[in-house]
């Protein structure tokens, strides 16, 4: 309630002390002068027990009164004075009615009668609050160290030239970013065609011409163009030209047929799909690469795993952003693609199996590209058994298949599921070459078996071509045969090239047959005997 109070006459023309008052520091108190002046006084700390809310005035030339409303604590007993009510705003005459004051000092009255039986219940709460932080301000141990998080701090106005330059930097990249919205929600004319058709020229024959123009002398090397940066361009080129061929259809039929473009962000989401096929076949080419030279990842089916997911990232968050471009939610795109997918991997089980071989075969990695693996034969695949096959070369391992050269030069396409079903022996990580001799001597020869076994034994410990600290080698007596003894020699030669085991085979074989003859009398022959059924004998005399 907003309150007026009026002074004793012998305040009246002089200026009352806020002590006198019984009134706190910081609270504005109203002192009736005259019949139409008021002032204020600031009232000063004393011992309170009661409350009032007294009224601030703001005079304007029309002597029109608005009040606030602030409180204060004063001693009703010691202040003595009658209290009256201002309104929102005061006349210039001043005519007081009577019956209304007489209400106002009452009402006025009543109230500092209970703000002076509220204020001992506010004031033990007040000194309990004071105290229990007057405790617990001494309880607090003292802070010795700060730390502060911001270690390099710039100067204010280099702080506020960095943010500038970012909100301008911010600015650009909208109104960029406007502008190409703009440009790919422009609808496509009739007369557009002429950019089709430059750009499919571009295409089949600018890039051929541009290749024979840089490089005269490999103008007729086609393996080497499909291998530049001019041939990878085929499909990025090609999936921009028929992402322009699509809005071009698109809206000119829309014209054509007189239907409504819609504005479901149709532009928007075509080109969606076209920036993440560019940011795939980029992915695929890119990326091995990077992954060599920056994070020296040398094996190549573990940078098909990191590529392989990082296209499979890219295209599913390009279709999901251009389905929402489309007017279909997130939500509905992933429910029908695991409804979709459940379906398509019970008809196409054989299908995914080789995609999951592929998985499987660059995460366990049982061979690489450029390794020689040894497979079995099966009904309609040609094992490394066959002479004309000998070990398959790796020449590539796709998602879905795996391209083997055989020994007689022919790609063989073998589906990476196949190889989850078969044992493959990796021939290039070998790293001997095991050789096992069989060597016959004659039975008047046997006396010599033990020398000849020392010596063979001897001869292969020392030969450079032997690996016999991680191999053993074994020199025995291992059957007596009906027309020879036999020894076994088991060794393992050094891994080498083909060409070179060949001969170092070629070379070992021989230095042991010398030096079995150097302590035999002759060459043991096979003997092989076949027993004749005779005639039956005539009776003739």
């Amino acid at each position: 309630m907003s309150m007026g109070i009026s002074s004793p006459a012998s305040l009246l023309g002089a200026k009352a002390a806020p002590s006198a008052l019984g009134v706190r520091a910081r609270s504005r108190v109203v002192i009736r002068l005259s019949r139409h002046t008021r002032t204020r006084r600031d009232a000063r700390t004393c011992s309170a027990k009661g409350c009032f809310t007294a009224s601030r005035a703001v005079t304007n030339e029309a002597d029109e009164y608005s009040m606030r409303d602030e409180r204060a604590y004063v001693d009703p007993g010691r202040l003595r004075v009658a209290s009256e009510p201002f309104t929102g705003e005061r006349g210039g005459r001043g005519e007081d009615n009577g019956l209304g004051r007489a209400f106002a000092k009452s009402v006025g009255a009543l109230t500092l009668a209970l703000a002076a039986l509220a204020a001992p219940l506010a004031s033990p709460r007040a000194a309990h609050a004071a105290k229990s932080s007057t405790a617990a301000t001494a309880a607090a141990p003292e802070q010795k160290y700060t730390f502060n998080p911001n270690l390099i701090k710039l100067p204010p106005a280099v702080t506020d030239k960095f943010d500038a330059a970012l909100d301008a930097v911010s600015n650009e990249a909208q109104a960029l970013g406007k502008g190409i919205k703009a440009q790919m929600n422009d609808p496509w004319s009739v007369e557009d065609v002429w950019l089709l058709l430059v750009w499919s020229y571009a295409r089949t024959q600018g890039r051929r011409k541009l290749w024979d123009k840089l490089n005269e002398n490999k103008a007729e090397d086609e393996a080497a163009f499909d291998k530049s940066f001019l041939g990878w361009l085929d499909g990025p080129m090609k999936a921009v030209w028929f992402c322009w061929l699509v809005l071009y259809v698109h809206d000119v039929f829309s014209k054509i047929l007189v239907i409504p473009i819609d504005d479901l962000g149709f532009d928007i989401g075509v080109y969606i799909l076209t920036s993440g096929a560019l940011a795939i076949m980029t992915t695929s080419r890119y990326l091995p690469a990077f992954l060599e030279t920056r994070f020296k990842i040398m094996e190549v089916a573990l940078k098909t795993v990191i590529t392989r997911l990082a296209t499979i990232a890219i295209g599913v968050v390009s279709v999901l952003n251009a389905g929402v471009c489309f007017g279909l939610p997130a939500s509905s795109i992933l429910g029908v693609s695991g409804v979709g997918g459940l379906t398509f991997g019970l008809a196409a089980k054989d299908i995914l199996s080789n995609f999951m071989g592929g998985t499987i075969l660059a995460i366990l990695r049982p061979f690489t590209v450029g390794e020689e693996i040894f497979i079995t034969g099966g009904s309609n695949f040609r094992g490394s058994g066959d002479p004309s096959v000998s070990d398959y070369l790796v020449k590539e391992i796709g998602w879905y298949q795996t391209t083997l050269l055989a020994k007689d030069t022919k790609p063989t396409t073998v589906p990476n599921g196949f190889f989850l079903g078969t044992n493959v022996i990796n021939v290039t990580r070998a790293t001997a070459r095991v050789l096992i001799v069989d060597l016959r001597v004659l039975y008047q020869d046997r006396d010599k078996i033990y020398t000849i076994c020392e010596e063979l034994e001897e001869y292969l410990r020392g030969s450079d071509l032997i690996d016999s600290v991680n191999f053993p080698v074994r020199v025995n007596l291992t059957s007596a045969k009906a027309d020879c003894l036999n020894i076994q020699v088991e060794t393992h030669i050094y891994k080498l090239p083909l060409d070179k085991h060949l001969k170092a085979k070629m070379k070992t074989m021989m230095d042991m047959m010398d030096i079995v003859d150097g302590h035999t009398s002759g060459v043991a022959y096979p003997v092989e005997v076949q027993l004749e059924t005779l005639p039956a004998l005539s009776g003739k005399k």
